[in-house]
């Protein structure tokens, strides 16, 4: 199991492509077939219980993890913080709508792409559906499980608060993340392995798995664009150069794209901040609280993948329902952990509020994980960790008066 552990999640990602292909060319097709003996069904088929593996036990871990995690944050994000947060949030808020509005403007841009097979050809209905009313899709935003999980989250902080226990949480939330992170270290390669194995077999085959790679024309366009915005606005704030900035998030960037976790990449993000003029130390809570809540980069994805199916699903999606979509991508994305593709699974909760089927929304899920943590997550993570460096220096500096050293007090 260490073995495991110690072998970059990327490799056994691949390794586990590379068997399904493999099984898949050797013509292995009963490991996509139930179990039968003698006409009775005896179990799942291989390819099904490897993707189980990840999806079943996902979404009760992730509901918990949002609990503790929200709670946990709320806990220790008292006394003294207030005013400097309020700035940061400015910010972490302001990238998260330039993300939404280039990630709406991406997907109308390539609308024409049909990226994810139709319910039809996969026996998961067979997409008409009647368009529910628009008062009726937020109730079901707002009453939607993981919508509960936050709520239920806020409540567990001011307990926390009140029991003065915010310390004890975070501990206990640091250790779920790990825990959490070995997890999927297992499950995610078994999941593409199944995934895989699954659209091989099934009608379409490797053009289904094909059809996915469109999807990474609207992901840049959006995610470059925010990043280059982004840029620009810190290197205005900071009155520094746009080289200067590049200088210093360069390399907390590609921390972020090999490891895929914002939790990993916590220490690289303060030593963006400092080089970007802010202290280290002071700035620590600030992204901390951003790589939990992990905004941009989870949005974009989140809003995206959302869009493609409901219209492969055989939803009309015109600018309004983008923009709903836009804000629950949001509000989701806030409670995704900082792991390898854990905010896939939101995926799931986000369709089904909108009338996609439990059954498709499963089988959307574990399509786009086969390449989510190939290339995916690893731009969203850069996104992300990015967004939480440079909101973090540019709300300090809106903080200080002078703030040439951000440590300093402000100047009266």
């Amino acid at each position: 199991m260490k073995t495991i552990h110690d072998i970059p999640l990327l490799l056994l990602v691949v390794v586990a492509a590379l068997a399904a292909f493999g099984m898949w060319a050797l013509g292995a097709a009963q490991l996509a077939e139930p179990i039968v003996i003698n006409d009775v069904f005896i179990l799942k088929s291989i390819a099904n219980l490897a993707k189980d593996a990840l999806f079943v036990p996902l979404k009760p871990l992730m509901y918990a993890l949002i609990i503790l995690s929200i709670g946990s944050s709320i806990a220790i994000s008292t006394g003294g913080l207030g005013a400097k947060f309020v700035r940061v949030r400015f910010f972490f808020v302001l990238f998260s709508l330039i993300g939404m509005a280039l990630a709406i403007g991406a997907y109308f841009l390539f609308s024409g792409l049909n990226i994810l097979p139709d319910p039809s050809t996969i026996g998961a209905g067979d997409g008409a559906l009647a368009q529910s009313p628009f008062a009726e899709k937020i109730y079901g935003v707002l009453v939607s499980p993981l919508m509960i999980c936050i709520y239920t989250g806020l409540l567990f902080g001011r307990a926390l608060i009140a029991l003065d226990m915010g310390r004890e949480a975070d501990m206990i939330s640091d250790l779920f993340i790990k825990g959490f992170r070995k997890f999927l270290q297992y499950t995610i390669p078994l999941a593409v392995f199944g995934s895989i194995t699954l659209a091989l077999n099934s009608p379409g085959g490797v053009q289904t798995l094909s059809d996915l790679l469109p999807l990474l024309a609207p992901y840049m366009m959006a995610m470059i664009g925010v990043w280059l915005i982004i840029i620009a606005v810190t290197a205005s704030i900071q009155g520094r150069g746009i080289g200067f900035i590049l200088a210093a998030v360069l390399p907390q960037a590609l921390v972020a794209f090999s490891t895929s976790s914002s939790m990993a990449t916590l220490t690289a993000t303060k030593q963006a901040c400092s080089d970007m003029g802010a202290s280290g130390d002071e700035s620590t809570p600030f992204f901390t609280i951003g790589a939990t809540i992990n905004m941009v980069g989870t949005l974009i994805g989140l809003l995206l993948m959302s869009l493609y199916a409901m219209k492969a699903f055989g939803i009309e999606i015109g600018l309004v329902e983008a923009i709903v979509v836009g804000f629950q991508s949001m509000v989701f994305a806030t409670a995704a952990a900082g792991t390898p593709s854990a905010s896939v699974v939101l995926l799931q909760d986000i369709l089904v509020s909108h009338g996609v089927s439990a059954e498709y929304a499963t089988y959307v899920t574990g399509l786009i994980i086969t390449i989510d943590t190939l290339i995916l997550d690893r731009l969203r993570t850069v996104m992300n960790t990015q967004s939480d460096s440079m909101s973090t220096v540019n709300g300090l500096k809106l903080y200080y008066r002078k703030p040439r050293i951000l440590g300093e007090e402000p100047v009266e």
